[in-house]
């Protein structure tokens, strides 16, 4: 009688709390909370790498392309969550913790996109602290770099040496079909007519499909890193050779004047339709090394005494770098390149016609007071100048198209063209609503060199064959709409 009451007792008593609770390592429920924790924290830490990139996105400078990485960057952190594991490889998780810290001191003292670059990669670093072991980690930190805003920056520092390239494959390509054809810088002339090879021309846009193709496929199929690392090598190839062959029929066609409206579009479309699947056919081939299973969720290196220590100090790091850039105000390294340069005179007539200076607007204020040299606006009565008065190469002195398109435009008719007195101009028209504007832009050094490119001139000019100060001149006229006509 005395053993069924004690078996009774025991029976009906109270479970412990910890049996109640589900246990944090079981898989699929809450084993992941602390990991995803983790992965979180990190992110906030790194805030102004991600405030950079919305408001560059906010803005209309650059292609919102990186939202199709950041969502296959979501899928997959979903899908590796259960097998995350709460103790993490201690070299990955310094390698992030050191990403993390530099990224907050280059955001603080240098170029926003290169803290964004380090802080993304501190961000795969540390999801691949957490991965189980063997888990392929290289697709993810490619698609990592990939979500950020990075299209204008490679167009502008990539642009100009990838239509160079470009337009000198192109040139052989046609003089093998028959075409005169002849590259001046990155342009061509082609049966005797200057033929622009512009910044889609560049294949820069192209450039990041393929490799997100690359990345997406490697990490679907669960290819190992050195698998991947070796097939991806071949994606850059492919992309030139799609770009060379999109060029040359565009040129091609235009030189004979049998290009319609659209077509540069559709030939666009379908030679990247084809980049992309030949790259998918490349990475995604099986091999007998490829497509690794889902490992287990894995033991790190031991809690106890050793678990402690770690997350401590981790998150002291990360509360240093979330809180020193409140504290410490951005010194942009630009704002110092002008200290002490000569002003030039700002111009006073406009082709016979007197200028009269115009106020700058409270952002144009603002831009003004960080770039290295002066910008003015001025007005002849029939269009708007802006004058630039630059010092130093610099990322900051954008081309008249990206400028347009974050305020709204719709850019068209891209062109070289010469003016009465034979200079050689960049134009296109910009579109918003019922208003269209005519805008034309050149580069002029002080030893006379000229570009109609910013890409150009800033190599020229990083490299010595171009000397300052440069004169960069903004020509808008707005043109007469058709509902006006």
């Amino acid at each position: 009688m005395r053993a069924c009451s004690t078996r009774w007792a025991l029976a009906m008593r109270p479970a412990r709390v910890d049996a109640i609770v589900a246990p944090v390592d079981a898989p699929g429920r809450l084993a992941p909370l602390a990991p995803l924790a983790w992965l979180a924290t990190f992110a906030a830490a790194l805030w102004p790498a991600w405030a950079w990139a919305a408001a560059r996105l906010a803005d209309g400078s650059d292609d919102p392309l990186g939202l199709a990485a950041i969502a296959v960057l979501a899928v997959a952190v979903v899908r590796l969550a259960p097998q995350l594991r709460r103790e993490p490889s201690m070299p990955w998780l310094a390698i992030a913790a050191a990403l993390a810290a530099a990224s907050t001191a280059v955001l603080a003292t240098g170029p926003a996109l290169l803290g964004a670059l380090l802080a993304a990669l501190s961000l795969a670093a540390a999801l691949s602290a957490f991965m189980a072991i063997g888990t392929p980690s290289l697709a993810l930190a490619g698609l990592a770099v990939l979500a950020l805003p990075v299209v204008s920056s490679l167009q502008f520092y990539a642009g100009f040496p990838l239509r160079v390239i470009t337009a000198e494959a192109s040139t052989r390509l046609l003089d093998v079909l028959g075409f005169a054809a002849e590259r001046q810088g990155s342009a061509m002339v082609v049966d005797g007519r200057l033929v622009i090879v512009d910044a889609p021309c560049s294949g820069v846009q192209m450039v990041w499909m393929a490799y997100f193709c690359a990345c997406t496929v490697a990490w679907w199929a669960r290819l190992p890193d050195r698998v991947f690392a070796t097939r991806v090598a071949g994606v850059g190839l492919v992309v030139l050779i799609g770009n060379v062959v999109r060029n040359s029929v565009l040129v091609g066609l235009e030189a004979r004047g049998t290009a319609p409206a659209g077509l540069h579009e559709a030939v666009g479309t379908v030679v990247l339709a084809l980049v992309c699947i030949a790259v998918v056919l490349i990475v995604g081939r099986p091999s007998r090394s490829s497509a690794l299973p889902l490992p287990p969720a894995a033991e790190g290196w031991g809690e106890g005494r050793s678990a402690a220590p770690w997350r401590l100090r981790l998150a002291f790091v990360l509360a240093a770098c979330g809180a020193l850039p409140c504290i410490i105000d951005r010194n942009d390294a630009a704002t110092e390149s002008h200290i002490g340069a000569v002003p030039t005179e700002l111009p006073r007539e406009w082709n016979g016609r007197p200028l009269r200076p115009l106020a700058l607007g409270a952002v144009e204020a603002r831009f003004a007071s960080h770039f290295p040299g002066r910008i003015a606006r001025l007005t002849d009565e029939q269009s708007v100048l802006v004058w630039r008065d630059v010092t130093a190469p610099t990322r900051m002195l954008h081309p008249a198209a990206d400028c347009y398109r974050g305020l709204g435009y719709r850019i068209a008719d891209a062109r070289l063209e010469r003016d009465a007195g034979g200079l050689l101009w960049r134009s296109f028209v910009a579109t918003r609503g019922g208003l269209r504007v005519r805008v034309a832009e050149r580069i002029v050094g002080h030893d006379g060199s000229a570009f109609t490119d910013a890409s150009a001139w800033f190599w020229a000019a990083r490299l010595g064959r171009s000397q300052g100060p440069w004169q960069a001149i903004t020509v808008a006229t707005p043109l007469q709409t058709e509902a006006s006509s």
